[in-house]
């Protein structure tokens, strides 16, 4: 089990290693890292022998954070619009992050195995409980859910897209799962909640 200081350490590299990625790209080094995290460089080579691990744990992080988030949602007629939206709003974040790790050569997706399992697992449990709710349509099943959260990722990912482009279009996306087709909006709401 980690040490409660080595833990508190490791978190802090995280966390300066995504702001330093995001500034500086494939150029960030070790050393201006734990500058940032106010650590000695050898606690960062202790946690993550490579750039592209610690890169990569950051990425397993975040999903580890969103999991985490979805557990507080308890309206079942609007956890399932929030966590999606969350979700997407995470994949745009992330795209300095994701850029630099395929330009390293790192596969995102590899090692994460259990995570994808949790997030789907997340995911039926939510649009279940909205169906159950009424919230959301019977026929939708998670190939749908999937498709349609994939391709809102991949539009958000790419930076291509304007913010409001891409709240109008989950509006869009969500108005289609709901049962009474109603136009407020998640995005709108989680964002409010988290200002």
């Amino acid at each position: 089990m980690i040490r409660s200081d080595a833990a508190r350490n490791r978190a802090k590299v995280l966390e300066a290693a995504e702001i330093v990625l995001g500034e500086r790209g494939l150029a960030a080094r070790m050393d201006e890292i734990a500058r940032r995290a106010g650590v000695g460089v050898g606690t960062v080579y202790r946690h993550f022998a490579t750039k592209e691990a610690l890169y990569a744990a950051i990425v397993s992080a975040r999903v580890d954070d969103l999991l985490e988030s979805a557990a507080g949602l308890r309206e079942p007629e609007t956890a399932f619009f929030t966590f999606f939206a969350r979700i997407v709003a995470d994949a745009g974040s992330k795209k300095a992050l994701t850029d630099a790790l395929r330009h390293a050569g790192v596969d995102v997706k590899q090692g994460q195995d259990d995570q994808r399992a949790r997030m789907r697992a997340t995911l039926d449990r939510l649009l279940r409980a909205g169906q159950e709710a009424g919230a959301i349509r019977a026929d939708v099943a998670m190939p749908e859910v999937l498709a349609l959260l994939r391709g809102a990722s991949m539009a958000a990912e790419t930076g291509d897209y304007t913010e409001s482009v891409l709240d109008r279009s989950l509006t869009v996306v969500f108005d289609g799962l709901r049962c009474n087709h109603s136009t407020n909006s998640a995005v709108a709401s989680d964002r409010s909640s988290r200002s």
